[in-house]
């Protein structure tokens, strides 16, 4: 079957559910290339033509954005209007005994569906200009613009992040049956490959419903591999994974003993890994991330989460500021490069002792 491309538009793969369902399928492993930036293995499963990016027009794409959300808010009238038609008809129908409700109920579909008539109509008639800029678009020169100089291998896929299959195979945090992730970010940040993706775990049913997590997830290609989990968790964070197969740790430092719950693989390995500096440093993020955190150290890469509640960035459409936007999102990534050198991912920071030979890590 041939694939139905778009050729103007860059996100334009065929089946976002279809890449969705195979992830959650596939062998974490494969998610992580051994050469270059490891992280590039989570868009395994994408699925496009190779479309060069757009060439930005900064004073058309604030115009474009402009017009893209006149229209939208028109529709959303329309649409607020036909809703409130159909309750006002309700409520004269039940007030009034004199009145026929289904007379009533009638005639007012008729006048909604005239109103939707005109609403495709309307859509027909501006059907989507594809030579015109998007909010995708719109995001990607400004993350661009914002940390370009600062990062290099950029790559920005605003419908990818943490592969569902990874953040289940980490077994940190509960999971939901709602799994969303976006706007996954990748380049190499002081000489260390680095990735981040929004994301947000949720649990609902008839009954129930509970957030996991809501903030933003960020990976590091340490400069050490090794082999075994240590889990670091914020005593704040509740929706912990229960794990029987990792003991309690207890470390020397009492008040990251009061702030953190530790548990390892392997006790030598959380020595060798919880250094006093990187002790300190996931203090000191604690105290600055304004949310709880849950460091995972598995198989050569740390992941941090922040639960936050944040969407790392979303602009405002409505008020459209081009350099605001740009500046907000390099005061948002200062929270990745903020935590390269709160944990110092970029330097060695190991303190070199007999802990290093007893757990034999891999180069």
């Amino acid at each position: 079957m041939a694939r139905n491309y778009q050729t103007n538009d860059v996100y334009n793969e065929i089946n976002v559910s279809e890449r969705n369902k195979a992830e959650r399928k596939a062998d974490p492993k494969i998610f992580f290339y051994k050469e270059g930036n490891p992280f590039l293995g989570f868009m395994h499963f994408l699925r496009r033509n190779p479309v060069p990016p757009k060439q930005i027009d900064e004073k058309r794409l604030v115009e474009d954005l402009t017009d893209y959300v006149k229209k939208s808010t028109c529709n959303a009238i329309i649409v607020i209007i036909i809703f409130f038609i159909f309750i006002m008809a309700l409520i004269i129908a039940m007030v009034d005994p004199r009145i026929d409700p289904m007379f009533v109920i009638g005639a007012l579909t008729v006048v909604a569906l005239i109103l939707i008539i005109i609403l495709i109509i309307k859509n027909l008639i501006n059907k989507e200009d594809h030579n015109k800029y998007t909010k995708l678009d719109y995001k990607n020169y400004v993350i661009r613009k914002a940390i370009e100089g600062e990062v290099q291998e950029l790559v920005y896929e605003p419908r990818f992040g943490l592969p569902n299959s990874v953040y289940e195979d980490l077994n940190v945090i509960l999971d939901g049956n709602m799994y969303r992730k976006e706007d996954f970010i990748t380049g190499k940040y002081h000489n260390v490959y680095f990735a981040q993706s929004d994301l947000v775990v949720e649990y609902k049913d008839n009954s129930s419903s509970a957030t996991y997590f809501k903030g933003r997830w960020v990976g590091f290609n340490y400069p050490k591999q090794f082999q075994g989990t240590v889990i670091v968790k914020d005593k704040n964070f509740f929706y912990v994974a229960k794990r029987k197969d990792l003991g309690d740790i207890q470390l020397e430092n009492p008040l990251f003993n009061e702030m953190f719950t530790v548990k390892s693989s392997d006790m030598h390995l959380a020595y060798y890994l919880l250094t006093p500096q990187i002790m300190e440093r996931l203090m000191y993020l604690k105290q600055n991330a304004k949310g709880t955190i849950i460091a995972c150290f598995k198989d050569g890469i740390l992941h941090v989460f922040i639960n936050n509640g944040e969407n790392s960035f979303e602009p405002n459409l409505r008020q459209i500021n081009l350099m605001s936007d740009i500046q907000k999102f390099k005061y948002n990534f200062s929270l990745v490069s903020g935590i390269a050198a709160i944990l110092n991912v970029d330097n060695n920071v190991y303190v070199q002792g007999d802990t290093q030979a007893t757990i034999n890590p891999m180069y």
